[in-house]
């Protein structure tokens, strides 16, 4: 039997630690001395953003699985985070996502080195640095911390019941249950991985807007990368793999015969934003003003996008209200 982390107890800015069994995090372990090896920010219901080998990406905490004798913490800052301090620090991590992972920046941390960093992130550096940028230092030096300086930081308390048992059923559904983000972890880095031929010091897709906003000479090679990558297309997955998120009829059914999970997803959901502030709304409305000072395709493209996935947030918002208003 292994375990996952439990969603219901845990909010947004939560800081995860953990470990695997893995020979880098037994290295990791060894070096600092310390039952943890690997660092995440929880961003959204069962959703962390974290820095591997492939960059930094998200996540599906439903999918992430631990062996029983894996260690794994939940630390939330002490007094706890408010919904607009929370949700900027998740947008620190989000804006990185894409960023190129720092492995000889973290192995002069876990020998206790370094002092300025670059750009690139490692798995703790991105969550102190996370905090920092919002007014909490959790260590002395965020760029060259370790999953370890986090785990005995003084401003973060643990948060019990982190994680719940999985059976083996679920564990074996989930290993055959397709994966959105494993798509857009592989688009984004497509697409990232073109532009930085033309720009090597490219780290996120904000550069890559900007590269196209400072040289429209490079605007139909990166709405190529965009049109290539699969990126537009991600968002297609969860209405094939929960398609009674977007219909009030087939939510229905589903209720009828698992009605908490249900109302945990609706409530989830309704949590994620309001119709008119959310991330899909923020994003539609940056490319919009980018669109109003330098017209590009790709920005054009990108505006709609966001606008598409606007409403689709507030078609599930809608949804899940509505379901909830009938079983009260």
């Amino acid at each position: 039997m292994k375990k996952r982390l439990n969603e219901k107890v845990l909010k947004r800015g939560d800081v995860i630690l953990t470990t695997s069994d893995a020979g880098i995090s037994k290295l990791i372990r060894a070096t600092t001395i310390s039952p943890i090896s690997h660092a995440m920010l929880y961003v959204d219901h069962c959703s962390v953003i974290d820095a591997t080998g492939d960059g930094v990406h998200s996540a599906n905490t439903q999918r992430l699985f631990f062996e029983q004798h894996n260690a794994v913490f939940a630390l939330r800052l002490e007094g706890g985070l408010d919904s607009a301090t929370a949700i900027k620090i998740c947008n620190y991590v989000r804006e990185r996502v894409g960023s190129e992972y720092a492995t000889w920046e973290a192995g002069r941390a876990w020998q206790g080195l370094g002092r300025k960093g670059t750009p690139k992130q490692f798995c703790s550096r991105l969550v102190a640095q996370a905090y920092a940028a919002n007014g909490f230092d959790l260590v002395k030096n965020t760029d060259f911390c370790t999953p370890k300086k986090l785990l005995k930081s003084a401003k973060l308390v643990e948060v019990a019941d982190a994680t719940v048992n999985v059976t083996d059923d679920e564990y074996q559904a989930w290993q055959r249950h397709p994966s959105g983000l494993d798509l857009m972890r592989q688009s984004t880095n497509y697409i990232l991985n073109g532009a930085r031929r033309i720009d090597k010091s490219i780290q996120h897709l904000s550069d890559v807007d900007k590269l196209v906003l400072e040289h429209s000479e490079h605007d139909e090679t990166i709405l190529q990368l965009y049109l290539e990558s699969g990126f537009l297309n991600v968002w297609k997955i969860d209405h094939e793999v929960n398609p009674w998120h977007y219909d009030a009829k087939l939510m229905e059914d589903v209720g009828s015969l698992h009605p908490g999970g249900v109302r945990w997803y609706c409530e989830s959901t309704l949590s994620e934003g309001s119709r008119t502030d959310n991330r899909y709304v923020t994003n539609a409305r940056v490319y919009q003003y980018y669109q109003s000072i330098r017209p590009r395709k790709t920005i054009v493209m990108l505006m709609a996008f966001y606008q598409m996935l606007a409403e689709q947030h507030t078609n599930r918002l809608n949804i899940a209200e509505d379901w909830l208003k009938r079983h009260p």
